[in-house]
């Protein structure tokens, strides 16, 4: 599946597109749409398909994925177990809210190390407030002290 040196193969399928590319040592493994059973083996293909080439890095991006199961967790640790025997650093890039948060509840994460190499404004998100608390540029906005919710028997 990876081509010529800076050529990118794709692959797709309906709810899948995996775009590979090797560049010096690395190959990258882009991947776009939803990770699960039914596209399970060609995602699996893919990615063994980066680790014949025994580059240095296999990088997989993880940043266009919108469904992350546990079939595409089981793909990622057993190439991330077939790259260590082949010397080979395997690195998600760069993983979704989604995938981030499948590797926080089922505790994976330590087998599969993260990079983050989207630029650091992209990530950074404004600061959050506690809900109904009103902007500093802003006058909070409602009815006045004393005014339409008085009682008429108080």
């Amino acid at each position: 599946m990876t081509g010529r040196r800076g050529r990118a193969v794709v692959v797709r399928t309906p709810d899948l597109r995996i775009e590979t590319r090797r560049t010096g040592g690395t190959v990258r493994c882009a991947l776009i749409g939803a990770l699960h059973q039914d596209n399970q083996q060609v995602f699996a293909l893919a990615l063994r398909d980066g680790l014949r080439k025994r580059p240095a890095r296999l990088s997989v991006d993880l940043r266009a994925v919108d469904l992350f199961t546990s079939s595409a967790l089981n793909t990622l640790l057993r190439t991330g177990y077939e790259a260590r025997a082949l010397g080979v650093a395997l690195a998600l890039d760069s993983p979704s809210h989604c995938v981030r948060r499948f590797l926080e509840v089922t505790r994976s994460a330590p087998y599969l190390p993260v990079e983050d190499s989207a630029p650091a404004r992209a990530r950074r998100r404004a600061p959050r407030r506690p809900p109904g608390t009103p902007r500093a540029d802003r006058v909070p906005v409602g009815p006045s002290r004393g005014g339409a919710l008085r009682r008429p028997w108080a």
